[in-house]
């Protein structure tokens, strides 16, 4: 053993401490064999207590640091990935919505930064949590999600580039997009909330080791006091180790401290379980105004409107994170100034390893600049949708004007050149004025439902219909109309489901498409008319806002024509729209079946390309009911028999009615003629042998259908007829007639008004 005594520094220098003087009495003791046995034993005994604690401290404690430093590094990698991977997703949403509202391929920079970007990053963070199960859940769910929201960008940039911003418009407003960018922020957070969670768990790990380490150094120092320079030598070595784990501990939790206060764009601090304010980031000072040294120990009540504050919302916000683990919102807050802004706040309740509450994690962001932007963007398109709605509303107008006044002049000269004193002299030449007059009339008549069938207003008498044999039955007008230039093929699907239509809109609508697809091949071709099952799945209907999912009937009408360019494709629906050439085509001929379809609650899709023809598909509803289709009969032509049958005939429009008892009185009916309800319910009384009343809807005062009611009150067994040029609510409901309703719709012939009576009137 060596003697302390021979050491220089103590020989040169004589002992000015007492406790000096009893440690060279004791080590003086112990030069005697007895007391140099007692000296070995009590230095031996505590040294060996020593050895052991210091090889027990080499064995658990200084690797525990080193891990525990370990995880608090990987979770700042963590933390660090996961912010990373947010900014990417952000800068490609960035790029994306700056694209779509202005089309400059400029903006696409961040997209396509961000989109490379995003794949690497995810990879890194799923490698950096690969050893933890519960991250796992957040990487899988961020990689769906990421590929979701990936696919609504570019598909909204491809629409963009191909169809316009309506296009892109209507995937953006599916909130595809945002619901996969919310799931995102949601997992990223969650990831960020789990390492913050983590981290704390190995604090509390490390500030046990250390009171171990402590308690363990005062016993060391206790039992070794009587070898206190061995002792204090070894104490030496075990705290440089301990002090280098810690300063390496506390270099680390610094640069933690420096990535949380270097976040500008976030405030993120911490609440006690009060909702004090405890800590507090370079973040939450930009944005609030407040310093730490002002801030730190206030109610976070601060931060909210008065308003709020009063009804107690701060302590709610609170309550609600404690229970549920964590809270979201969006609203307005305050800062240090005053001023207000739009937060972003995400709190989460911090407990313990044994659940208690310890306090409150807070993450704000200003989003004020990103809200404005979102009610730019929404008058924006408001303001888009308006220009829309108001070109649309001047070309249905113009177009409207255009076809009317044509029919008008055909109408009124013939008229005019009739009534001058020579008009009737040549009967060849009045009867042509007269049949010009009477195409002209027809051609508005048929321009009006066109326009009613566009408006989805026309009145609908829809039955259980077999499409097969409806197309099949329709085979020898298809070949009639077309002319043999053109090659119809029929494709019929086994097992064909019904449906519920109007089957004589449904046969206008096939005719019409027929009739467009024959236009589109002047020199021949082949025409397809095929039918089919189909289901349109949750993904087409969210692809296509106005579809239902569910099961359908399909009719597709192929054509092996021109082909349409996508500049008409895209307006191919709209009214008065054509590619025929000018006198060919009103252009109301595919509105009026988009709007039939849409009527019947059904789904049309055009698919074309310029050298290989088009497609039309129109997607009609299954019936799920087991009623039989009523099969078509052609109606027997009926020779006018009414002789001192009695019609009451109710308009209020003077001409019409003129004409209408004209027209009855020619067919040989006995007429009693009112205009308005209360005079036709006088003449019912006075005229009990009236058999029929022929009435308009659009009465003044007692409409048509409350006249019929009141009628049928007084007389059961009198028949009721009505008719209008335009069918609201009083007999249609939903664009379907009202049933066990008759109706005639203006303009109407003689020949019409004859055949509809004598069926009413045989019981038909």
């Amino acid at each position: 053993m060596t003697d302390l005594t021979s050491d220089p520094e103590f020989v040169t220098e004589p002992p000015r401490w007492p406790r000096w003087r009893k440690w060279r009495q004791l080590f003086a003791r112990t030069t005697s064999p007895n007391g140099l046995r007692r000296g070995l034993l009590l230095i031996l005994l505590p040294s060996l207590v020593l050895v052991g604690l210091e090889i027990y401290k080499a064995i658990s404690l200084v690797p525990a640091l080193r891990q525990s430093q370990a995880m608090v590094a990987h979770s700042f990698e963590v933390i660090a990935a996961a912010h990373s991977l947010d900014q990417a997703l952000q800068d490609a949403e960035r790029g994306q919505r700056g694209f779509l509202i202005t089309g400059d391929d400029a903006y696409l920079q961040p997209y396509h930064a961000g989109v490379q970007a995003a794949p690497g990053k995810l990879d890194e963070l799923r490698q950096l949590t690969r050893d933890s199960a519960e991250q796992q859940p957040h990487i899988r769910l961020l990689d769906t999600q990421i590929k979701t929201k990936f696919a609504e960008l570019q598909r909204t940039i491809d629409l963009r580039r191909t169809e316009g911003f309506d296009a892109a418009r209507q995937i953006v407003d599916t909130n595809v997009g945002a619901d996969a960018m919310s799931a995102i922020i949601e997992q990223i957070g969650g990831i960020i909330t789990t390492e913050n969670r983590l981290l704390d768990r190995r604090q509390a790990d490390f500030l046990d080791i250390v009171r171990v380490s402590t308690l363990t150094n005062a016993l060391t120092a206790v039992l070794a006091f009587a070898v206190i320079l061995l002792g204090g030598l070894l104490l030496w070595r075990a705290y440089r180790r301990i002090f280098r784990s810690q300063a390496s501990l506390q270099r680390s939790e610094q640069r933690f401290r420096l990535l949380v206060s270097g976040v500008r764009d976030y405030a993120l601090f911490m609440l006690d379980p009060v909702g004090n304010v405890a800590s507090w980031n370079e973040g939450a000072e930009r944005i609030s105004g407040y310093r730490a040294d002002e801030i730190i120990g206030s109610y976070f009540s601060c931060f909210f409107p008065p308003n709020e504050v009063a009804a107690g919302a701060p302590q709610q916000l609170l309550e609600v994170a404690a229970t549920a683990g964590s809270a979201e919102e969006e609203d307005w807050r305050l800062r240090k100034d005053g001023s207000s802004f739009w937060a972003s706040v995400v709190i989460t309740a911090l407990r313990d390893l044994g659940g208690d509450l310890r306090g409150f994690a807070m993450i704000v962001r200003d989003i004020t600049e990103r809200r404005r932007q979102q009610e730019a963007l929404d008058q924006s398109r408001a303001a888009i949708a308006q220009l829309q709605k108001m070109e649309a509303i001047g070309q249905l107008t113009g177009g409207v004007a255009h076809d009317f006044n044509n029919l008008l002049q055909s109408i009124l000269g013939s008229v005019e050149l009739l009534q001058r004193p020579s008009g009737l002299a040549d009967p060849a030449r009045a009867t042509r004025l007269l049949d010009t007059a009477r195409r002209a009339g027809e051609r508005g008549a048929t321009l009006t439902q066109r326009l009613l069938a566009f408006a989805r207003r026309q009145p609908l008498a829809p039955q259980v219909v077999d499409v097969n044999k409806l197309v099949g039955s329709m085979s020898e007008l298809l070949h009639r109309t077309l002319g043999e230039t053109i090659d119809i093929e029929t494709v019929f699907a086994a097992g064909l489901w019904r449906t519920h239509v109007d089957p004589n809109q449904l046969e206008n609508a096939v005719l019409n498409l027929a009739v467009n697809a024959r236009d589109a091949m002047p020199h021949g071709g082949k025409l397809t008319i095929e039918t089919g099952n189909v289901w349109l799945d949750d993904d087409y209907a969210a692809a296509h806002t106005e579809v239902t999912s569910g099961q359908y009937v399909l009719i597709a009408i192929t054509d092996s024509g021109e082909g349409m360019p996508a500049e008409a494709l895209a307006h191919a629906f709209e009214p008065f729209f054509t590619t025929k050439p000018e006198g060919k085509g009103t252009g109301l001929g595919l509105a009026q079946v988009h709007g039939f379809v849409k009527q019947s609650g059904g789904h049309i899709k055009l698919y074309s390309e310029v050298g290989h023809g088009t497609t039309l598909k129109i997607y009609l509803p299954r019936q799920l009911q087991a009623d039989d289709p009523q099969p078509a009969t052609d109606r027997p032509k009926l020779e006018a028999s009414a002789e001192h049958v009695g019609v009451l005939l109710v308009e209020d429009d003077e001409d019409v009615r003129l004409y209408g008892a004209e027209a009855l009185r020619t067919l040989g009916y006995v007429v009693f003629e009112a205009a308005d309800g209360q005079a036709a319910l006088r003449l019912l009384d006075a005229h009990p042998e009236v058999a029929l009343l022929f009435t308009d809807v659009g009465l003044p005062g007692l409409n048509g259908r409350k006249l019929a009611e009141e009628a049928k009150r007084r007389a059961p067994g009198l028949k009721i007829l009505y008719t209008t040029g335009y069918a609201r609510n009083a007999i249609v409901h939903n664009g379907v007639l009202d049933a066990g309703v008759d109706l005639l719709g203006k303009p109407f012939t003689t020949e019409a008004l004859g055949r509809k009576l004598e069926q009413m009137l045989a019981g038909a």
